[in-house]
């Protein structure tokens, strides 16, 4: 943030949610020597107004830099010029789902879920660790033991049981 001077009074040069919007336009503001100030937005105690969709239209978080009023023209331009890039294609590229059919049973959700993948006492780990099972079609038993809770799968499903709980438990991404 830079220091003002008496020079203007303050005007928003620009408001809203964009990270990467924001943190261009203060490099390029201190890049060009132009006071500002940078503000977030969100983090003030103000309660917010009853009309869930106001006349005047302010984000209700995000950022807000304001620059001196002798200073709005030249902070303008940089803006605009920012603006007028192309976004960066910050999507990741979807990757097509890697099966190992060896680690799959025929039917192998049908067979008695025996075989243990996981035993904690986080419940909210195993609410998600089922979870994570069900999405990848693998049918998962939850024991609540005293003291504990475990999970269980069929046989022909627990290679691929232990790898969703090894990334879900480590933080590792897939092997």
């Amino acid at each position: 943030m830079s220091d003002f001077g008496n020079e203007g009074s303050f005007v928003i040069l620009w408001a809203g949610e964009n990270p990467s919007v924001h943190v261009n336009l203060i490099e390029k503001l201190e890049a060009n020597g132009i006071a500002f100030k940078d503000m977030s937005l969100g983090d003030d105690e103000v309660a917010p107004t009853a009309d869930p969709l106001p006349i005047d239209w302010k984000p209700r978080f995000g950022f807000e830099v304001t620059v001196l009023s002798t200073d709005y023209s030249a902070a303008k331009e940089l803006l605009d010029n920012l603006l007028e890039r192309e976004p960066e294609n910050l999507e990741i590229p979807a990757q097509p789902e890697v099966v190992d059919l060896s680690t799959m049973t025929p039917k192998a959700n049908e067979a008695p879920a025996t075989l243990q993948v996981w035993k904690g006492t986080d419940t909210k780990l195993a609410q998600f660790l089922t979870s994570a099972l069900s999405e990848n079609n693998l049918v998962a038993r939850v024991a609540n033991e005293p003291g504990f809770t475990a999970i269980y799968v069929a046989e022909g499903n627990q290679a691929r049981a232990l790898e969703i709980v090894r990334e879900v438990t480590q933080g590792a991404p897939p092997k």
